[in-house]
């Protein structure tokens, strides 16, 4: 769209340029200037201005309106130039807007080549990394099977997956933190309040765990870093996860009383417990065990590709965009080189038209003045010649 608002600006451009030039009259129409030569004829007979004595040896070489047929003419091959260079105007600007853009395709073609190789040199990386050749995160090693992702929807379908999976899994631990914070405050606001971060602890803490021991096995299962920080958040992960189970626990208490108006009995009450504590602790397996089997380089080598793929698209639409200006560009000269070449050719007609004009001349005035003397004297001698030249041959033969 921007690059038809151009083109549209630079013919606009040309077009107030050739407006702001000085009026250039039209050239002659030939067949007009050629048939007005009849009219001159009779006219200069008419005249009785002449006859076959002005063509004496010291007379005219020929009539004045073939001296005004020649002047008009080199008056007209004089602005053949001008004429041709305000036709050509339009056309030099349209193909010098082309050839920068043709510089700012190249360029971003090079771009487009230099990310894509880029980013193909990353996945090369990431490649090594997986097969076990070189180390990665952490100085880790994290072999594993690269991602088949062929297509950019399929990178886009497995993470709408994996994020689908874990919006349900923090949904349902939404719904359970929710409910057993109603135990301690009867504000539904409220407990919406210190749901969230309870929510992102019951997420957060799984996932660092998980993470923590899958970046220990990276390192053959020695660093005890990774190991620390693991039991660490394993320890605050259980904690929350006991202090969630019996607000839960209360929870189930109370409105067991307030339904059947008598107390839990002990094997009920144990059962809830582990129901409550399981809950939890299921959610948060969930996510452990994924943060666990989790690797770091398998999903930058899916993110890569989807982005390799379309450094690629762009790359073959920079491409085309290119090929198309250079066709425009190739168009645009020869249709430059027609003009010129249309130009040129009628620079070089006007000499034909002017022979033509004054021969119509001739032959008119020679008929108005109906006399032999005066077609004699007045004929250019090659004419003549022609004749003579054909009687000397047959005589010779």
């Amino acid at each position: 769209m921007a690059e038809l608002f151009w083109r549209f600006k630079v013919k606009r451009r040309a077009r107030k340029i050739l407006l702001a030039l000085p009026d250039l009259p039209a050239d002659i129409d030939d067949n007009v200037f050629i048939a007005l030569g009849t009219q001159a004829a009779e006219a200069d007979k008419n005249s009785k201005a002449y006859d076959e004595f002005l063509f004496s040896e010291e007379g005219y070489e020929q009539m004045p309106y073939e001296d005004s047929v020649q002047e008009i003419l080199t008056l007209q091959q004089s602005r053949t130039p001008e004429r041709r260079g305000r036709a050509e105007l339009p056309l030099r600007m349209m193909i010098e807007y082309i050839e920068k853009l043709i510089e700012v395709h190249k360029r971003n073609v090079s771009d487009a080549e230099a990310e894509r190789d880029a980013i193909k040199q990353q996945l090369v990386d990431e490649s090594e990394i997986l097969t076990g050749a070189k180390k990665g995160e952490d100085g880790g090693f994290w072999e594993g099977i690269a991602p088949d992702t062929t297509s950019r929807w399929k990178h886009i379908t497995g993470v709408l997956k994996e994020w689908g999976i874990l919006a349900i899994v923090a949904l349902a631990d939404a719904i359970v933190v929710f409910l057993s914070l109603r135990t301690i405050t009867e504000d539904e606001d409220e407990a919406r309040f210190l749901a969230a971060p309870a929510i992102g602890v019951q997420i957060l803490f799984p996932h660092l765990v998980g993470r923590a021991i899958a970046d220990a096995r990276s390192k053959n299962w020695r660093s005890w870093k990774d190991w620390l920080i693991a039991g660490a958040v394993l320890a605050a992960w259980a904690g929350y996860v006991y202090g969630m189970t019996v607000l839960r626990f209360n929870l189930m208490l109370k409105l067991y009383y307030d339904r059947y108006n008598e107390v839990m009995p002990g094997d009920i009450k144990n059962a809830v417990f582990v129901f409550s504590l399981l809950i939890l602790v299921g959610l948060g397996l969930w996510i452990l065990i994924r943060s666990l089997n989790s690797n770091p380089h398998k999903g930058r080598y899916s993110r890569l590709l989807f982005v390799y793929f379309n450094k690629v698209r762009a790359l073959r639409i920079a491409q085309a965009r290119l090929q198309k200006t250079e066709a425009d560009l190739e168009v645009s000269i020869k249709q430059l080189d027609v003009i010129r070449e249309q130009w040129e050719r009628r620079a070089a007609s006007y000499q034909q038209v002017g022979e033509s004009a004054k021969a119509v001349y001739r032959r008119a005035l020679v008929n108005q003045q109906g006399t032999p003397e005066f077609t004699t004297e007045y004929l250019p001698e090659t004419k003549f010649k022609v004749k003579k030249s054909r009687k000397q041959s047959n005589e010779q033969a």
